[in-house]
């Protein structure tokens, strides 16, 4: 019987004209994203490619990501012996999606910070799990910002 009612249900959702926004469009095989340099940008680039495998609504041929990428280390929170005991990561991005003869463009920017710890060695472990989680939520923010201009744009 619960079959049966969910059954009714995703059949009648589909007849109403919805179009989820996570699932329209092609793949992440349609997207091109460009070589980011460095680490952080393979990072943002991995990420990326995992936010928009669903696709973007609206498009339906081959596209192209541009990403050019800042980062910014700031320490603070100083010791008396002027040792840093937090340091902030702030990064930002300039994209540019090329589809079609037409093109989005915009910025996204992300921060995160860790304490640094007083081990040798473990302050750089620190920045590069910073920086990972920086460019996941970057990589959020930029798919999030593509699907809404995309979406709008029809």
């Amino acid at each position: 019987m619960k079959q049966l009612v969910l059954a009714f249900l995703v059949l009648s959702l589909s007849a109403c004209g919805f179009t989820p926004l996570y699932a329209t469009g092609g793949g992440s095989g349609d997207i091109a994203i460009t070589k980011i340099e460095g680490r952080a940008g393979q990072a943002l680039r991995k990420a990326l490619s995992q936010e928009l495998a669903p696709g973007l609504p609206g498009l339906d041929g081959p596209a192209t990501l541009d990403i050019t990428l800042r980062e910014q280390i700031g320490r603070l929170a100083l010791r008396p012996d002027e040792s840093a005991t937090r340091t902030d990561i702030v990064v930002s991005a300039n994209y540019v999606l090329a589809y079609e003869g037409d093109g989005i463009s915009g910025r996204s920017t992300a921060e995160t910070s860790f304490l640094v710890p007083d081990a040798p060695f473990a302050d750089i472990a620190a920045q590069i799990d910073a920086t990972d989680r920086a460019m996941n939520i970057l990589a959020r923010r930029i798919a999030d910002d593509l699907r809404i201009k995309m979406a709008n744009a029809q």
